[in-house]
């Protein structure tokens, strides 16, 4: 059977334009992965930035320009990670001072890769944190002892005062105080099940946190509280998380009694005694938490600081 030349043509125009719509599509898709490419570069180049702004601005109303020129040394790095091998190991006591903006599947680990993988990548934002508050704390002490307050330092106290729900400064000072990383590190390994609830997947949410807010960044529960929806907030990265989570125990009348025990001790097995109302488990939860620490070995982080 032999092809007339009409059909050939026609053949060759359906072939040219089959090619063209394959390059124009290549192409699209090129140009819009390296549009969100871009997208995510910067926008964690800004947030970076916004973070070692924050922390810088502490460091200078704490420790002025000496140590603050000191502190701008090490800068501070959000972490994109693409998969559980981009989270870096801990490397002795000395912590970089990295947060990662999201998390990634864990299941294809073994158990105890997993654990490792899980704990590397909280260690580092559970003392950005923790550091956060520490200079938060440090600022307030030093404007106690001033006689006057410009307009600035009053605005900063009063938005802590409302943020920690304190009535004067003195209580705010109590609320500020900090707890064991150990005790931390177990917590967010209940409530995310050792990095696999979908809060934690979905919205950097370690602790389950819930929000009550309609302004708030939050994802629906799949369960409700009889006809009420449930919400759980959503982080742009762990280190907001897991400030967020230092706040709640700061600010919620239920943990007044766990507030009081951490000025008088910083035992993670004592003071877990006292967070009996963070779980609807009550007894379980705390049996449940001291188990985590021992097993786990938890307790050496609580010597592991930024390396600043």
């Amino acid at each position: 059977m032999f092809l007339t030349l009409n059909t050939i043509i026609k053949w060759m125009i359906i072939f040219i334009i089959f090619e063209i719509l394959c390059w124009t599509s290549v192409s699209f898709f090129k140009n819009q992965f390296k549009k969100k490419a871009v997208l995510i570069q910067n926008t964690m180049a800004f947030d970076s930035s916004l973070l070692q702004e924050e922390f810088d601005e502490l460091a200078y109303s704490v420790h002025f320009i000496k140590d603050l020129e000191k502190n701008k040394k090490s800068k501070f790095r959000l972490v994109y990670l693409k998969n559980n091998e981009d989270v870096l190991l801990l490397n002795g006591q000395k912590v970089e001072p990295i947060c990662y903006t999201n998390t990634v599947s864990l299941e294809s680990l073994s158990i105890q890769d997993k654990k490792d993988t899980f704990i590397n990548m909280m260690i580092p934002s559970i003392l950005l944190a923790k550091y956060k508050m520490k200079l938060e704390r440090e600022k307030l002490a030093l404007l106690l002892q001033k006689k006057e307050l410009s307009p600035k330092e009053l605005n900063w106290l009063k938005s802590k005062k409302r943020d920690f729900k304190a009535i004067d400064s003195d209580e705010l000072y109590k609320r500020m105080e900090q707890h064991p990383t150990s005790l931390i590190i177990a917590q967010a390994i209940v409530e995310s099940g050792w990095g696999t609830s979908k809060f934690f997947q979905n919205a950097n949410n370690v602790f389950g946190i819930w929000s009550f807010d309609k302004s708030d960044r939050r994802i629906a529960a799949s369960e409700k509280r009889g006809s009420k929806q449930i919400y759980l907030k959503k982080y742009a990265n762990i280190h907001q998380s897991i400030y967020d989570y230092l706040l709640t125990i700061g600010n919620v009348s239920h943990y007044a009694s766990f507030r009081e025990k951490r000025l008088e001790t910083q035992d993670p097995f004592t003071l877990v005694e006292y967070l009996d109302k963070y779980s609807e488990q009550g007894d379980e939860y705390i049996a449940n938490i001291k188990n985590i620490m021992k097993k786990n070995h938890l307790l050496k982080y609580d010597s592991y600081q930024l390396n600043l």
